[in-house]
């Protein structure tokens, strides 16, 4: 009686911590385009009712799609192998359901302390989110010589990669696979990816800003040579997005390019232009599917779609929360590299144990979100900890580079942001601050920015007419 009256309680929590994220998100953030709300909005649309829908549902698979055709989903395999396999499975649940209800709690905690640290600042990203629609597009920032400079060293950089791997022809040789699922899956297990990590970095977390920076700022300044290499550097990174032969890269690459072209015109988000970005989104993500997997379940492409993204990253979590500590103990800090050489452990990530717990091999993986792997070093406060600081990142993104308005630096960032926030939907907090961008990209524009700051002032020295300002 005790297991059901908890139960039920992590229920009510989960609910009510999604609840009041979604009136924050609505009434605190008024629902503009930020990284801020990008995040919170995107944990609301996975873990919020459709992750409740899928436990609910005790697993079903497509549960709206099939409830729509009128027919029953059948149980999620992975859900039922590690019910069980449980001795204790309602206490699985119980612990995931605090730990997305803290998640909330932490992403929000992190908002208000930013805001309360920095009010100056808050106040004035107020007023220009406010502004925005009002706004032309502006280069706050100039120097885009430096900027052509750069995307062309990164543009070069990029290609060579591709050309000396032969991204092109590892592309044609898995869309030339038809009809075996299992074919396409193994090449894509064999061959996808770059094993350079310098470019992986480079292509997931610099690459996509650079690219919107450059065509905004040659728009604006009239650069017709920033914006022919803004557009060559966005051909190398669709080549590389797509030689991962995975669906998702590519499709938030042009979702990422859909956020950016959305912000030209105006920041807050309507019901009709949410409507028409969801509409795109759909579509790209459709095309995607239907170029990347040949065979599909009952449910055709749609509900595949709709089993990968709403979910699957629901089913992930399980996987971690299943595995741990029920089957093994919190790590403590040893499945973060760092930490576990400082504690003199080997390392070993987590994601391994939890592959080889539940697909026999250490070579699958698990796309389970940010908070997955704070569960697994760090039990409860380490979810509450690294939510607090996944949206303190995103709110100083937004106090640093968009509180001077619609300008074209700041939209990059907010490309770049995006791309981080889907990376802490899928992987580690560490990963989404590096390869995803959250923290790596905002650092590059912080030094692209001073490097022309530095240029410009000395430029204006060089032009002062001698025995002025000695």
């Amino acid at each position: 009686m005790a297991e059901v009256t908890m139960l039920v309680a992590s229920y009510v929590f989960t609910a009510l911590a999604i609840c009041c994220a979604a009136v924050y998100l609505c009434a605190r953030l008024r629902l503009f385009l930020t990284a801020t709300t990008m995040l919170l909005a995107s944990l609301l649309l996975i873990y919020g009712p459709a992750y409740l829908s899928f436990l609910l549902s005790s697993g079903e698979k497509a549960m709206l799609i099939a409830r729509l055709s009128g027919s029953e989903g059948g149980k999620s395999v992975m859900y039922s192998m590690i019910q069980s396999a449980s001795s204790d499975f309602g206490a699985i649940i119980v612990a995931m359901n605090i730990s997305i209800a803290l998640m909330f709690v932490g992403v929000v905690a992190g908002v208000e302390i930013v805001d309360r640290l920095i009010p100056g600042r808050a106040a004035s990203l107020k007023i220009a989110l406010a502004d925005w629609n009002s706004q032309a597009l502006r280069d706050s920032v100039g120097g885009t010589r430096v900027l052509l400079v750069i995307a062309v060293c990164l543009t070069l950089f990029l290609a060579w990669i591709s050309f000396s791997e032969g991204h092109l022809g590892t592309i044609g040789s898995f869309l030339s696979i038809t009809g075996d699922e299992a074919a396409r899956a193994a090449f894509r297990l064999n061959n996808g990816g770059s094993p350079n990590y310098f470019y992986r970095i480079a292509l997931g977390a610099v690459a996509p800003m650079l690219v919107v920076w450059g065509l905004l700022s040659g728009w604006v300044n009239r650069s017709w040579g920033l914006l022919l290499v803004a557009g060559l550097l966005l051909v190398a990174v669709l080549i590389g997005k797509s030689e991962t032969l995975s669906k998702a890269p590519p499709a938030f690459f042009l979702v990422q390019l859909i956020v950016a072209g959305l912000l030209v015109f105006r920041n807050k988000l309507t019901w009709r232009s949410a409507l028409v970005v969801l509409s795109a989104i759909i579509l790209i993500l459709y095309v995607v599917v239907r170029l990347t997997i040949s065979v599909y379940d009952n449910f055709g492409a749609l509900g595949f779609l709709y089993y990968r993204i709403f979910e699957v990253p629901s089913e992930s979590a399980l996987e971690t929360f299943g595995a741990f500590p029920s089957k093994y103990p919190h790590t403590w800090g040893a499945n973060i590299r760092p930490l576990a050489a400082m504690m003199g452990l080997d390392y070993v990530p987590a994601f391994t144990i939890i592959s080889q717990l539940w697909h026999n091999t250490k070579d699958a993986t698990s796309n389970a979100l940010f908070i997955a792997d704070a569960w697994v070093d760090f039990s409860y406060g380490g979810v509450i900890v690294f939510s607090a600081l996944a949206s303190a990142a995103c709110r100083l993104i937004d106090l640093i580079y968009l509180v001077k308005g619609k300008t074209a630096v700041g939209i990059a960032m907010m490309t770049a942001a995006f791309g981080g926030v889907l990376t802490l939907l899928v992987s580690a907090l560490n990963t989404a601050f590096l390869s995803g961008g959250l923290l790596l990209a905002p650092l590059v524009a912080g030094g692209i920015v001073g490097i022309i700051k530095i240029m410009n002032r000395n430029s204006r020295l060089d032009a002062k007419p001698a025995g002025i300002g000695t």
